[in-house]
Protein backbone atom coordinates (compact mmCIF):
# COMPACT_ATOMS: atom_id res chain seq x y z
CA UNK A 1 0.00 0.00 0.00
CA UNK A 2 1.38 3.55 -1.06
CA UNK A 3 0.48 6.21 1.03
CA UNK A 4 2.11 10.08 1.51
CA UNK A 5 2.32 9.67 5.19
CA UNK A 6 2.10 6.79 7.85
CA UNK A 7 1.47 8.52 10.84
CA UNK A 8 2.74 5.79 13.96
CA UNK A 9 0.41 5.93 17.42
CA UNK A 10 -3.28 7.13 18.29
CA UNK A 11 -2.56 9.96 20.98
CA UNK A 12 -3.75 13.38 20.72
CA UNK A 13 -1.15 15.18 18.77
CA UNK A 14 -0.96 12.26 15.97
CA UNK A 15 -4.61 11.29 15.80
CA UNK A 16 -5.09 15.95 15.09
CA UNK A 17 -1.73 15.63 12.58
CA UNK A 18 -3.43 12.74 10.37
CA UNK A 19 -7.01 14.45 10.26
CA UNK A 20 -5.33 17.45 9.30
CA UNK A 21 -3.56 15.66 6.79
CA UNK A 22 -6.35 13.60 5.31
CA UNK A 23 -8.44 16.48 5.14
CA UNK A 24 -5.77 18.38 3.07
CA UNK A 25 -6.25 15.64 0.61
CA UNK A 26 -3.18 13.68 1.70
CA UNK A 27 -2.94 9.98 1.49
CA UNK A 28 -2.36 8.53 5.05
CA UNK A 29 -2.34 5.83 7.22
CA UNK A 30 -2.33 5.69 10.61
CA UNK A 31 -0.91 2.78 13.01
CA UNK A 32 -1.36 2.04 16.89
CA UNK A 33 0.70 -1.23 18.32
CA UNK A 34 -2.37 -0.92 21.19
CA UNK A 35 -5.76 -2.32 20.09
CA UNK A 36 -7.32 1.05 20.86
CA UNK A 37 -7.29 4.45 20.02
CA UNK A 38 -5.18 7.03 21.76
CA UNK A 39 -2.11 5.89 22.90
CA UNK A 40 -0.57 7.32 25.98
CA UNK A 41 -3.84 9.79 26.17
CA UNK A 42 -6.21 6.82 25.75
CA UNK A 43 -9.55 6.92 27.62
CA UNK A 44 -9.69 3.02 29.16
CA UNK A 45 -12.26 0.91 31.18
CA UNK A 46 -11.20 -0.41 34.44
CA UNK A 47 -10.74 -3.87 32.51
CA UNK A 48 -8.34 -2.16 30.52
CA UNK A 49 -6.88 -0.31 32.74
CA UNK A 50 -5.55 -2.95 34.89
CA UNK A 51 -4.62 -5.10 30.85
CA UNK A 52 -2.43 -1.95 30.84
CA UNK A 53 -0.97 -1.65 33.90
CA UNK A 54 0.19 -5.40 34.28
CA UNK A 55 1.48 -5.40 30.55
CA UNK A 56 3.71 -2.38 31.29
CA UNK A 57 4.75 -3.91 34.74
CA UNK A 58 5.65 -7.59 33.69
CA UNK A 59 9.18 -8.97 32.53
CA UNK A 60 8.87 -10.30 29.04
CA UNK A 61 11.25 -11.12 27.19
CA UNK A 62 9.90 -11.27 23.63
CA UNK A 63 8.37 -7.59 24.53
CA UNK A 64 8.40 -5.59 21.06
CA UNK A 65 10.39 -2.46 20.78
CA UNK A 66 7.36 -0.23 21.70
CA UNK A 67 6.65 -2.47 24.82
CA UNK A 68 10.18 -2.52 25.89
CA UNK A 69 9.60 1.40 25.27
CA UNK A 70 6.74 1.73 27.00
CA UNK A 71 8.05 -0.18 30.01
CA UNK A 72 10.56 2.47 30.87
CA UNK A 73 8.29 5.33 29.87
CA UNK A 74 5.84 3.87 32.64
CA UNK A 75 7.51 2.83 36.18
CA UNK A 76 6.99 1.88 39.70
CA UNK A 77 3.25 0.47 38.85
CA UNK A 78 0.99 -1.03 41.35
CA UNK A 79 -2.90 -1.11 42.20
CA UNK A 80 -5.21 -2.55 44.12
CA UNK A 81 -6.59 -5.93 44.79
CA UNK A 82 -10.37 -6.75 43.03
CA UNK A 83 -12.17 -4.40 40.45
CA UNK A 84 -15.32 -2.35 41.47
CA UNK A 85 -18.69 -3.50 40.00
CA UNK A 86 -19.56 -2.19 36.46
CA UNK A 87 -15.80 -1.95 35.89
CA UNK A 88 -16.38 -1.53 32.22
CA UNK A 89 -18.40 0.86 32.59
CA UNK A 90 -15.30 3.59 33.40
CA UNK A 91 -13.74 5.98 31.33
CA UNK A 92 -10.30 6.38 32.92
CA UNK A 93 -7.90 8.74 31.34
CA UNK A 94 -4.14 8.14 30.96
CA UNK A 95 -3.62 12.02 30.86
CA UNK A 96 -6.30 13.60 32.58
CA UNK A 97 -6.84 17.35 31.70
CA UNK A 98 -8.82 20.51 31.97
CA UNK A 99 -9.15 22.10 28.51
CA UNK A 100 -9.70 26.32 28.13
CA UNK A 101 -12.82 26.98 26.89
CA UNK A 102 -10.52 29.64 24.47
CA UNK A 103 -7.75 27.94 22.49
CA UNK A 104 -6.10 25.71 20.27
CA UNK A 105 -8.07 22.55 20.61
CA UNK A 106 -11.55 24.38 20.98
CA UNK A 107 -10.53 26.42 17.56
CA UNK A 108 -9.44 23.07 16.27
CA UNK A 109 -12.49 21.18 17.56
CA UNK A 110 -14.84 23.22 15.71
CA UNK A 111 -12.65 24.41 12.81
CA UNK A 112 -12.25 21.02 12.16
CA UNK A 113 -15.78 19.55 12.76
CA UNK A 114 -14.72 16.89 15.50
CA UNK A 115 -16.51 19.29 17.96
CA UNK A 116 -19.90 17.25 16.75
CA UNK A 117 -18.26 13.89 17.82
CA UNK A 118 -17.79 14.32 21.57
CA UNK A 119 -19.27 15.76 24.52
CA UNK A 120 -18.32 18.23 27.58
CA UNK A 121 -18.90 19.33 31.16
CA UNK A 122 -18.02 22.64 32.90
CA UNK A 123 -15.56 22.08 35.11
CA UNK A 124 -17.66 23.13 38.34
CA UNK A 125 -14.41 24.35 40.60
CA UNK A 126 -11.30 25.18 41.46
CA UNK A 127 -10.16 24.91 44.89
CA UNK A 128 -6.79 25.12 46.67
CA UNK A 129 -6.33 23.28 49.98
CA UNK A 130 -6.48 25.01 52.85
CA UNK A 131 -6.31 22.82 56.01
CA UNK A 132 -7.17 19.34 56.96
CA UNK A 133 -10.67 18.89 55.63
CA UNK A 134 -11.03 22.57 54.28
CA UNK A 135 -10.23 24.69 51.43
CA UNK A 136 -10.24 28.19 49.81
CA UNK A 137 -11.98 28.98 46.84
CA UNK A 138 -10.33 30.53 43.54
CA UNK A 139 -11.65 34.13 42.24
CA UNK A 140 -12.05 33.72 38.35
CA UNK A 141 -13.85 36.86 37.85
CA UNK A 142 -14.14 39.92 39.23
CA UNK A 143 -17.64 39.39 40.73
CA UNK A 144 -15.57 36.73 42.93
CA UNK A 145 -12.91 39.17 44.20
CA UNK A 146 -15.89 41.64 45.47
CA UNK A 147 -17.86 39.29 46.94
CA UNK A 148 -15.28 37.89 49.15
CA UNK A 149 -16.35 38.99 52.47
CA UNK A 150 -12.78 38.31 53.84
CA UNK A 151 -10.68 40.76 51.52
CA UNK A 152 -10.06 44.59 52.58
CA UNK A 153 -10.79 47.25 50.25
CA UNK A 154 -7.24 47.75 49.81
CA UNK A 155 -6.89 43.93 49.07
CA UNK A 156 -9.21 43.97 46.26
CA UNK A 157 -7.87 47.21 44.85
CA UNK A 158 -4.36 45.48 44.39
CA UNK A 159 -6.53 41.97 43.45
CA UNK A 160 -8.65 44.18 41.20
CA UNK A 161 -5.57 45.58 39.27
CA UNK A 162 -3.66 43.09 39.02
CA UNK A 163 -6.95 40.94 37.11
CA UNK A 164 -7.29 43.94 34.70
CA UNK A 165 -3.84 43.82 34.16
CA UNK A 166 -3.37 40.25 33.40
CA UNK A 167 -6.42 40.34 31.24
CA UNK A 168 -5.21 43.00 28.44
CA UNK A 169 -2.27 42.93 26.39
CA UNK A 170 0.33 42.79 29.16
CA UNK A 171 3.41 42.28 26.92
CA UNK A 172 4.53 45.46 26.37
CA UNK A 173 3.30 47.04 29.84
CA UNK A 174 6.05 48.91 31.88
CA UNK A 175 4.80 46.44 34.56
CA UNK A 176 6.32 43.30 32.46
CA UNK A 177 9.70 45.43 31.06
CA UNK A 178 12.72 43.38 32.53
CA UNK A 179 10.49 40.51 34.99
CA UNK A 180 9.19 38.33 32.19
CA UNK A 181 11.68 35.54 34.01
CA UNK A 182 11.26 36.32 37.42
CA UNK A 183 9.73 33.67 38.98
CA UNK A 184 5.70 34.84 39.00
CA UNK A 185 5.29 35.12 43.21
CA UNK A 186 8.04 37.68 43.29
CA UNK A 187 6.76 39.33 40.29
CA UNK A 188 3.41 39.62 41.88
CA UNK A 189 4.85 40.77 45.63
CA UNK A 190 7.03 43.16 43.91
CA UNK A 191 4.73 45.22 41.21
CA UNK A 192 1.59 44.43 42.71
CA UNK A 193 2.01 44.69 46.49
CA UNK A 194 -0.01 41.36 46.95
CA UNK A 195 -0.36 39.02 49.95
CA UNK A 196 1.22 35.70 50.76
CA UNK A 197 -2.16 34.03 50.36
CA UNK A 198 -3.17 35.55 47.08
CA UNK A 199 0.30 34.98 45.60
CA UNK A 200 -0.60 31.36 46.34
CA UNK A 201 -4.24 30.93 44.76
CA UNK A 202 -2.88 33.20 41.83
CA UNK A 203 0.55 31.41 41.30
CA UNK A 204 -0.69 27.72 41.61
CA UNK A 205 -4.38 27.76 41.02
CA UNK A 206 -5.21 30.44 38.39
CA UNK A 207 -1.74 30.47 36.71
CA UNK A 208 -1.56 26.24 38.07
CA UNK A 209 2.61 26.48 38.13
CA UNK A 210 4.25 23.83 39.36
CA UNK A 211 6.71 25.03 41.58
CA UNK A 212 7.58 28.82 42.72
CA UNK A 213 10.09 28.84 40.16
CA UNK A 214 8.28 29.43 37.05
CA UNK A 215 8.81 32.20 35.12
CA UNK A 216 6.38 35.59 34.68
CA UNK A 217 5.36 35.94 31.02
CA UNK A 218 4.12 32.09 30.21
CA UNK A 219 2.52 32.14 33.63
CA UNK A 220 0.69 35.78 33.04
CA UNK A 221 -0.35 33.96 29.81
CA UNK A 222 -1.94 31.07 31.73
CA UNK A 223 -3.68 33.42 33.87
CA UNK A 224 -5.14 35.67 30.53
CA UNK A 225 -6.43 32.57 29.19
CA UNK A 226 -7.90 31.57 32.34
CA UNK A 227 -9.81 34.95 32.68
CA UNK A 228 -10.90 34.93 28.85
CA UNK A 229 -12.24 31.54 28.76
CA UNK A 230 -14.71 32.79 31.66
CA UNK A 231 -18.15 32.88 30.32
CA UNK A 232 -17.34 31.89 26.59
CA UNK A 233 -19.59 28.51 27.68
CA UNK A 234 -20.63 28.93 31.26
CA UNK A 235 -19.47 30.45 34.33
CA UNK A 236 -16.73 28.33 34.64
CA UNK A 237 -12.90 28.67 32.61
CA UNK A 238 -12.57 25.29 31.81
CA UNK A 239 -14.26 21.87 30.18
CA UNK A 240 -14.00 18.93 31.18
CA UNK A 241 -14.28 15.62 28.08
CA UNK A 242 -16.83 13.38 27.97
CA UNK A 243 -15.39 9.73 28.22
CA UNK A 244 -12.49 10.70 29.58
CA UNK A 245 -11.34 13.38 27.82
CA UNK A 246 -8.47 13.66 25.46
CA UNK A 247 -8.83 9.38 24.48
CA UNK A 248 -12.72 10.45 23.39
CA UNK A 249 -11.14 13.67 21.50
CA UNK A 250 -8.64 11.46 20.12
CA UNK A 251 -10.78 9.21 18.58
CA UNK A 252 -12.87 12.18 17.12
CA UNK A 253 -10.16 13.43 15.11
CA UNK A 254 -9.19 9.55 13.88
CA UNK A 255 -12.78 9.12 13.05
CA UNK A 256 -13.04 12.36 11.27
CA UNK A 257 -9.58 10.95 9.53
CA UNK A 258 -11.36 8.10 8.36
CA UNK A 259 -13.78 9.85 6.53
CA UNK A 260 -10.95 12.01 4.80
CA UNK A 261 -9.91 8.24 3.47
CA UNK A 262 -6.97 7.24 6.03
CA UNK A 263 -6.41 3.76 6.43
CA UNK A 264 -6.68 2.47 10.37
CA UNK A 265 -4.48 -0.46 11.35
CA UNK A 266 -4.75 -1.09 15.46
CA UNK A 267 -3.19 -3.54 17.71
CA UNK A 268 -0.28 -4.95 15.63
CA UNK A 269 2.99 -5.17 16.06
CA UNK A 270 5.60 -3.02 13.29
CA UNK A 271 8.19 -5.72 12.55
CA UNK A 272 10.73 -3.10 10.79
CA UNK A 273 10.66 0.24 9.41
CA UNK A 274 13.58 0.18 6.51
CA UNK A 275 14.19 3.42 4.16
CA UNK A 276 15.65 3.98 0.78
CA UNK A 277 18.21 6.57 1.05
CA UNK A 278 17.67 8.08 -2.08
CA UNK A 279 14.70 6.68 -3.55
CA UNK A 280 13.51 7.39 -6.59
CA UNK A 281 10.66 10.01 -7.98
CA UNK A 282 8.38 7.09 -8.41
CA UNK A 283 9.03 5.36 -5.25
CA UNK A 284 8.51 5.63 -1.72
CA UNK A 285 11.54 6.43 0.97
CA UNK A 286 10.26 4.36 3.85
CA UNK A 287 8.38 0.69 3.92
CA UNK A 288 6.82 -1.09 7.23
CA UNK A 289 6.32 -4.34 7.73
CA UNK A 290 3.59 -5.36 10.48
CA UNK A 291 2.76 -8.45 11.91
CA UNK A 292 0.25 -10.99 10.07
CA UNK A 293 -0.44 -8.78 7.15
CA UNK A 294 1.41 -9.58 3.78
CA UNK A 295 1.01 -5.87 2.53
CA UNK A 296 4.13 -3.51 3.16
CA UNK A 297 3.28 0.15 3.79
CA UNK A 298 5.34 2.74 1.60
CA UNK A 299 5.29 6.17 2.35
CA UNK A 300 7.17 9.09 1.68
CA UNK A 301 6.86 11.10 5.40
CA UNK A 302 6.93 9.12 8.88
CA UNK A 303 4.89 10.81 11.33
CA UNK A 304 5.84 9.01 15.14
CA UNK A 305 4.97 8.46 18.62
CA UNK A 306 7.32 7.65 21.79
CA UNK A 307 8.46 4.33 21.21
CA UNK A 308 7.72 3.36 17.60
CA UNK A 309 10.94 4.61 15.87
CA UNK A 310 13.89 3.43 17.64
CA UNK A 311 17.46 3.99 17.26
CA UNK A 312 17.53 0.25 16.13
CA UNK A 313 15.42 0.53 12.93
CA UNK A 314 17.45 1.67 9.81
CA UNK A 315 14.68 4.43 9.34
CA UNK A 316 15.77 6.12 12.64
CA UNK A 317 19.27 6.98 11.35
CA UNK A 318 17.57 10.14 10.36
CA UNK A 319 15.67 9.96 13.27
CA UNK A 320 12.91 11.92 15.13
CA UNK A 321 12.81 16.15 15.87
CA UNK A 322 12.72 16.64 19.69
CA UNK A 323 9.49 17.73 20.92
CA UNK A 324 8.96 21.23 21.43
CA UNK A 325 7.27 21.22 24.43
CA UNK A 326 8.51 21.08 28.31
CA UNK A 327 9.89 17.48 29.02
CA UNK A 328 12.09 18.60 31.89
CA UNK A 329 9.54 16.43 34.54
CA UNK A 330 8.26 13.51 35.36
CA UNK A 331 5.00 12.56 36.74
CA UNK A 332 3.66 10.64 39.70
CA UNK A 333 0.08 9.84 39.20
CA UNK A 334 -2.44 8.26 41.20
CA UNK A 335 -5.77 7.24 39.68
CA UNK A 336 -8.22 6.58 42.77
CA UNK A 337 -11.87 5.41 42.25
CA UNK A 338 -14.58 6.20 45.40
CA UNK A 339 -18.31 6.17 45.81
CA UNK A 340 -18.85 8.99 48.21
CA UNK A 341 -18.91 12.92 46.55
CA UNK A 342 -16.16 15.34 47.59
CA UNK A 343 -17.75 18.42 49.49
CA UNK A 344 -15.34 21.31 48.86
CA UNK A 345 -15.96 22.99 52.23
CA UNK A 346 -14.97 26.66 53.00
CA UNK A 347 -14.12 27.63 56.97
CA UNK A 348 -16.72 30.08 58.77
CA UNK A 349 -15.95 33.37 58.86
CA UNK A 350 -14.73 34.79 62.19
CA UNK A 351 -14.83 38.70 63.44
CA UNK A 352 -11.66 38.83 62.94
CA UNK A 353 -11.94 37.50 59.48
CA UNK A 354 -13.99 40.78 58.56
CA UNK A 355 -12.17 43.70 57.21
CA UNK A 356 -11.76 46.90 59.93
CA UNK A 357 -13.85 49.06 57.52
CA UNK A 358 -17.14 47.24 57.51
CA UNK A 359 -19.77 48.65 59.88
CA UNK A 360 -20.83 46.75 62.78
CA UNK A 361 -24.47 46.01 61.54
CA UNK A 362 -22.48 44.36 58.43
CA UNK A 363 -20.24 42.50 60.71
CA UNK A 364 -23.08 41.05 62.62
CA UNK A 365 -25.73 40.20 59.37
CA UNK A 366 -22.47 38.23 57.91
CA UNK A 367 -21.82 36.14 60.61
CA UNK A 368 -25.32 35.42 61.57
CA UNK A 369 -25.84 34.04 57.53
CA UNK A 370 -21.86 32.92 57.81
CA UNK A 371 -20.85 31.03 60.68
CA UNK A 372 -20.83 27.54 60.03
CA UNK A 373 -18.65 26.06 56.99
CA UNK A 374 -19.66 26.37 53.69
CA UNK A 375 -19.88 22.64 51.55
CA UNK A 376 -20.36 22.22 48.21
CA UNK A 377 -20.19 18.55 46.42
CA UNK A 378 -18.96 18.78 43.15
CA UNK A 379 -18.94 16.44 40.14
CA UNK A 380 -16.11 17.56 38.31
CA UNK A 381 -13.40 19.70 40.24
CA UNK A 382 -10.26 20.54 41.08
CA UNK A 383 -8.31 20.78 43.89
CA UNK A 384 -4.71 22.32 43.94
CA UNK A 385 -2.22 21.35 46.52
CA UNK A 386 0.64 24.08 46.62
CA UNK A 387 4.34 23.22 47.95
CA UNK A 388 4.59 22.28 51.43
CA UNK A 389 0.70 22.20 52.11
CA UNK A 390 1.37 18.69 53.50
CA UNK A 391 4.01 17.57 55.95
CA UNK A 392 4.35 14.72 54.24
CA UNK A 393 4.35 16.26 50.86
CA UNK A 394 6.32 17.93 48.15
CA UNK A 395 8.00 20.80 49.43
CA UNK A 396 8.94 21.98 45.99
CA UNK A 397 6.25 20.85 43.50
CA UNK A 398 2.51 21.79 43.61
CA UNK A 399 -0.06 18.88 43.40
CA UNK A 400 -3.62 19.02 41.54
CA UNK A 401 -6.72 16.56 41.61
CA UNK A 402 -9.13 16.23 39.17
CA UNK A 403 -12.42 15.09 40.07
CA UNK A 404 -14.48 13.36 37.57
CA UNK A 405 -18.13 11.83 38.18
CA UNK A 406 -21.10 10.51 36.46
CA UNK A 407 -21.80 13.86 34.91
CA UNK A 408 -18.69 14.02 32.81
CA UNK A 409 -19.82 10.58 31.50
CA UNK A 410 -16.50 8.23 32.90
CA UNK A 411 -18.37 6.34 35.86
CA UNK A 412 -21.24 4.85 37.13
CA UNK A 413 -23.74 6.71 39.07
CA UNK A 414 -22.33 7.28 42.37
CA UNK A 415 -19.11 6.80 41.32
CA UNK A 416 -16.20 9.18 41.32
CA UNK A 417 -12.84 9.15 39.76
CA UNK A 418 -9.98 11.26 41.16
CA UNK A 419 -6.32 11.94 39.03
CA UNK A 420 -3.72 12.98 41.62
CA UNK A 421 -0.61 14.35 39.78
CA UNK A 422 2.83 15.15 41.46
CA UNK A 423 5.30 17.16 39.03
CA UNK A 424 8.98 15.64 39.65
CA UNK A 425 12.06 17.60 38.24
CA UNK A 426 14.18 15.01 36.43
CA UNK A 427 17.01 16.15 37.46
CA UNK A 428 15.42 15.61 41.48
CA UNK A 429 17.20 12.00 42.85
CA UNK A 430 13.81 10.01 43.93
CA UNK A 431 13.64 6.80 46.38
CA UNK A 432 10.05 6.63 47.57
CA UNK A 433 7.65 5.22 44.93
CA UNK A 434 4.71 7.07 43.61
CA UNK A 435 2.57 5.12 46.27
CA UNK A 436 4.50 6.81 49.42
CA UNK A 437 5.07 10.15 47.06
CA UNK A 438 1.24 10.21 46.54
CA UNK A 439 -1.07 8.37 49.82
CA UNK A 440 -0.50 11.80 51.59
CA UNK A 441 -2.61 13.83 48.72
CA UNK A 442 -5.33 11.09 48.55
CA UNK A 443 -5.80 10.61 52.44
CA UNK A 444 -6.10 14.71 52.63
CA UNK A 445 -8.52 14.58 49.48
CA UNK A 446 -10.99 11.69 50.78
CA UNK A 447 -11.14 13.27 54.19
CA UNK A 448 -13.28 15.61 52.28
CA UNK A 449 -15.38 13.29 51.00
CA UNK A 450 -18.62 12.89 52.47
CA UNK A 451 -19.25 10.14 55.12
CA UNK A 452 -21.93 7.28 54.97
CA UNK A 453 -23.21 9.09 57.64
CA UNK A 454 -23.40 12.57 59.65
CA UNK A 455 -22.06 10.63 62.70
CA UNK A 456 -19.37 8.96 60.86
CA UNK A 457 -16.15 10.04 61.21
CA UNK A 458 -14.12 7.52 58.97
CA UNK A 459 -12.17 8.56 56.61
CA UNK A 460 -13.39 7.40 53.15
CA UNK A 461 -11.75 4.32 51.65
CA UNK A 462 -10.74 3.64 47.60
CA UNK A 463 -12.46 0.97 45.75
CA UNK A 464 -9.58 1.11 43.46
CA UNK A 465 -6.19 2.60 43.32
CA UNK A 466 -3.17 2.81 40.63
CA UNK A 467 -0.23 4.16 41.17
CA UNK A 468 2.96 4.90 38.66
CA UNK A 469 5.67 6.50 37.54
CA UNK A 470 5.11 8.30 33.55
CA UNK A 471 8.96 9.21 32.66
CA UNK A 472 10.11 12.08 29.37
CA UNK A 473 9.73 9.65 26.58
CA UNK A 474 12.57 9.09 24.71
CA UNK A 475 13.16 8.35 20.98
CA UNK A 476 15.85 8.95 18.35
CA UNK A 477 17.78 12.42 18.64
CA UNK A 478 19.06 13.23 15.16
CA UNK A 479 17.00 15.36 12.80
CA UNK A 480 14.96 14.81 9.63
CA UNK A 481 12.89 16.20 7.74
CA UNK A 482 10.95 12.72 6.67
CA UNK A 483 10.59 11.86 10.37
CA UNK A 484 8.63 13.87 12.54
CA UNK A 485 7.79 13.44 16.22
CA UNK A 486 4.44 13.79 17.48
CA UNK A 487 4.86 14.39 21.29
CA UNK A 488 5.77 16.97 23.74
CA UNK A 489 2.88 18.21 26.32
CA UNK A 490 3.18 21.00 29.48
CA UNK A 491 3.23 20.16 32.43
CA UNK A 492 0.74 22.51 33.43
CA UNK A 493 -2.96 21.47 33.86
CA UNK A 494 -4.88 23.28 31.16
CA UNK A 495 -2.43 23.48 28.80
CA UNK A 496 -1.69 20.12 27.85
CA UNK A 497 -4.06 20.00 25.17
CA UNK A 498 -3.96 23.52 24.01
CA UNK A 499 -0.03 22.08 23.52
CA UNK A 500 -0.71 19.06 21.59
CA UNK A 501 -2.72 21.09 19.28
CA UNK A 502 0.44 23.58 18.71
CA UNK A 503 2.70 20.18 18.03
CA UNK A 504 0.54 18.95 15.73
CA UNK A 505 -0.09 21.95 13.58
CA UNK A 506 3.84 22.25 13.93
CA UNK A 507 4.21 18.85 12.59
CA UNK A 508 1.77 19.19 9.82
CA UNK A 509 3.40 21.93 8.25
CA UNK A 510 7.35 20.38 8.88
CA UNK A 511 4.89 17.31 6.49
CA UNK A 512 3.80 19.17 4.02
CA UNK A 513 7.40 21.04 3.09
CA UNK A 514 8.55 17.58 3.37
CA UNK A 515 5.88 16.14 0.71
CA UNK A 516 6.48 19.06 -1.75
CA UNK A 517 9.94 18.54 -1.54
CA UNK A 518 9.65 15.32 -2.99
CA UNK A 519 6.87 16.25 -5.54
CA UNK A 520 3.90 14.98 -3.80
CA UNK A 521 0.82 17.20 -4.03
CA UNK A 522 -2.57 16.75 -1.98
CA UNK A 523 -5.74 15.57 -4.07
CA UNK A 524 -9.03 16.96 -3.68
CA UNK A 525 -12.21 16.62 -5.00
CA UNK A 526 -13.34 20.87 -5.56
CA UNK A 527 -9.73 21.64 -7.05
CA UNK A 528 -9.57 21.57 -11.17
CA UNK A 529 -5.93 21.39 -10.74
CA UNK A 530 -5.60 18.43 -8.38
CA UNK A 531 -2.07 17.86 -8.65
CA UNK A 532 -1.00 21.19 -7.64
CA UNK A 533 -3.05 22.12 -5.07
CA UNK A 534 -1.67 23.84 -2.30
CA UNK A 535 -2.44 23.70 1.58
CA UNK A 536 -2.93 27.39 2.59
CA UNK A 537 -4.48 26.63 6.29
CA UNK A 538 -4.50 23.54 8.99
CA UNK A 539 -8.21 22.87 8.46
CA UNK A 540 -9.83 23.40 4.96
CA UNK A 541 -13.03 25.94 5.58
CA UNK A 542 -15.63 24.60 7.07
CA UNK A 543 -17.93 24.74 4.01
CA UNK A 544 -15.35 22.43 2.79
CA UNK A 545 -15.22 20.12 5.55
CA UNK A 546 -19.17 20.02 5.61
CA UNK A 547 -19.36 19.25 2.02
CA UNK A 548 -16.89 16.00 2.42
CA UNK A 549 -18.13 14.80 5.76
CA UNK A 550 -21.64 14.51 4.77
Amino acid sequence: MDVDVVVLGTGLSASITAAALSKAGYKVAHLDANPYYGGDDASLSLDELVAWADERATESIDASPYLAAQKKQFSGISYSGALPPQSRQYAVSLHPTIIPSIGPLIDSLIASGVSRYGGFKLLERVAIFDSPGLVKPVPGSKEDVFKNKKLTLLQKRRLMRFLMFAGGEFEDKPELQGSEHLPFAEFLTARFSLDAEAVQVIVYALAFCVCYTDPTLPALQRVRRYLRSTGRYGASSFLVGHYGGLGEIAQGFCRTSAVGGTTYILGRRILSIDSTPSPEMSSRKYTIRLEDLDEELRCDVLVTSPGYCQDGDSAAAAAEVPPDGDTSYSFARCVAIIDRPILLSTSAIEASDVPSEVPDDVVAATLETERSPTSVEVDTAVLVFPPSSLDAGSSNTSVSVLITGEGSQSTPRGKWILYITLPLPNNQSISQTPEQLLRPYLHATLRLASPESSDSLDVVEPLFTLFYMQHPASGPSKPSSSILRAVSYAPHLPEIADSAVTNAEGIFWDVIKSLKAVGRHPERNDEVDRGESDVESFWPPLEYVEENDD
